[in-house]
Formats: C-alpha cells, structure tokens, sequence
C-alpha cells in the first residue's frame, strides 16, 4: 500500500516550552548537535508549510536550504510564486489549500510544519497527523510558545518514539482523530 503523506509538527523545544526568543530568535537550537532522529525526519520531508512572519531571503530559508523540497507560505496577501537559493514558494491563503497542495507536492514522503502560528491553526483544524519535539536541556525564560493558542477541546496523542541522544530528548506523537 503506497504512503500517504502525513503532517508533522517538526521542532526544537527549550525545556520551559518555548521555539523561539520573543524576537524569533533560535539562536540556542544550534548549540545542540542534531541527533539519528532529527537526521531520519530530515530525510522524511517532501514539502514544508510556513506562515508569512517574515521576509524570505538566502540567509533565512527554511533548514538553511538544505533541503530541496517545495514550499508553501500561508498568508493573507498571496502572490505569485516566487524562487530563492533553488527553493519555489508557493503563497496561499488557506491553511487547507496549502495542506492539500503540500501533500500532492510530498508524494510519499511527509509536509512538514514550520512555525507556532501554522502549526497551532492545523492543530485547530484537524489538520496534523503527527508532533515530532526535540527537547533541549536549557532554559530561555520567555518566547513563543508551540502550544498558545489552541481553541480545540483536549487533543489526545500517542507516543510513538522517545529517543534520547547526546544532550537532546527526540519525543514523537501520532495525534489521536
């Protein structure tokens, strides 16, 4: 039976639960060397969704550009696609429209969320099949964090995978539909 692709909540997390400094800083994540997991789920990306905080240019695309997969910006002004350091962007304004087109684009391999905002509206929206966290051991104090804003009643998870490697603690959860 061919994969389907599935939608995956992919971050780093400081232990107090925030992404990123309150400027969108992730600064800290580097200082953490990527473990087998973050490596497995890397290969696993066939198409990433992001929101449209901040301007797209060669020193801020998503996974450094390393990975050469389609991408797609969810924002309310949506423009025509545009191409930077080999990667297209394509703009829409609906989160499912963009989940849709991420799954055609991914294949079998998976769409992968990028950022607190896109991925607490998919979870809202029923719109995620899995959370993959890679807990680092330091404290920030303040920021963004992943789980803010969610509207939905409980949402049940279970526990695939719980690896711990070098300093970083990799949990990964199917959510319950």
């Amino acid at each position: 039976m061919k994969h389907m692709a599935k939608v995956i909540i992919h971050t780093t997390l400081t232990l107090d639960g925030f992404m990123a400094r309150p400027n969108d800083d992730i600064d800290w994540a580097f200082k953490f060397s990527a473990d087998e997991t973050v490596r497995e789920i890397m290969s696993e990306i066939g198409a990433v969704i992001m929101g449209n905080s901040s301007t797209i240019t060669e020193d801020t695309l998503p996974y450094d550009g390393q990975i050469k997969v389609p991408q797609f910006v969810v924002t309310h002004h949506p423009r025509d696609p545009i191409t930077i350091g080999g990667l297209t962007f394509t703009y829409l304004n609906s989160i499912e429209r963009a989940v849709e087109q991420a799954k055609k684009a991914a294949r079998e391999k998976n769409v992968m969320l990028l950022g607190a905002s896109i991925d607490q509206q998919c979870l809202n929206a029923g719109l995620v099949d899995e959370i993959m966290v890679h807990l680092a051991p330091i404290l920030i104090g303040e920021g963004i964090r992943l789980f803010d804003h969610l509207h939905a009643s409980d949402i049940k998870l279970e526990r695939i995978a719980a690896v711990t490697s070098g300093e970083i603690t990799s949990l990964r959860f199917r959510v319950i539909k």
